[in-house]
């Protein structure tokens, strides 16, 4: 059976939800020394974040080509960046360590603040964008999106530059509006799926075109 935009919006939309649980479930793993646990949750989030940029590229294509290509290039560049941050960690297992060191663990949070911080800030903004101007999902929803992709930029930006406390209480209140604008985004998708493409307008005859009928 073909699949249809009910199929991918849901797919897309569950796939949305693997990457909340998994990256929270990451953070307690590692805070307890699960490095393997920590490991295995931070794949499967890579995959599904890659697997989102593809369902909503082919959901939205059509409305933004370069916005959706945008969005699923950066979701790809931040599933490899997500990928690259557990090798640290990775090294530790292999090494046989119990836990990891300081400087693999700084390594953890520097990926953690490119992928999961700068590179989200972009690729949920151009989202937001695409969702707003389609037509296919509620405004406000594709406004938080841009908003929030915003204020995550900047925050991280600011904690690159040393001027808030990396991972602090401000970077925390920053990510609100983001995390918001991804569980509404998943439900929606889970739930109703996108609105049905608006109809072009229909192109009236032009009068200098010749007649067809026959006399």
């Amino acid at each position: 059976m073909p699949h249809t935009d009910s199929h991918y919006a849901r797919a897309a939309g569950a796939l949305y939800l693997v990457t909340h649980v998994t990256s929270v479930t990451a953070v307690v793993a590692y805070a307890q020394g699960w490095l393997r646990a920590g490991v295995t949750l931070e794949f499967a989030l890579a995959i599904a974040c890659a697997g989102t940029g593809v369902l909503v590229w082919r959901l939205l294509h059509s409305h933004g080509p370069a916005r959706a290509a945008t969005f699923a290039l950066l979701r790809s560049v931040e599933a490899a960046v997500i990928i690259a941050g557990t090798l640290p960690m990775v090294a530790a297992i292999v090494g046989g360590a119990a836990d990891a060191t300081a400087s693999q663990a700084d390594m953890h949070t520097a990926s953690f603040l490119m992928g999961q911080g700068l590179v989200i800030g972009v690729n949920t903004i151009a989202l937001g964008w695409l969702l707003a101007s389609s037509g296919r999902a509620p405004r406000a929803l594709g406004v938080l999106g841009v908003g929030g992709g915003a204020i995550v930029l900047g925050s991280d930006l600011a904690q690159l530059w040393g001027a808030i406390a990396l991972n602090g209480s401000v970077a925390g209140v920053a990510a609100v509006p983001i995390f918001a604008f991804e569980l509404w985004f998943a439900f929606l998708m889970l739930i109703r799926g996108l609105r049905p493409p608006l109809a072009s307008p229909a192109v009236p005859a032009s009068h200098d075109e010749p007649s067809t009928a026959v006399a």
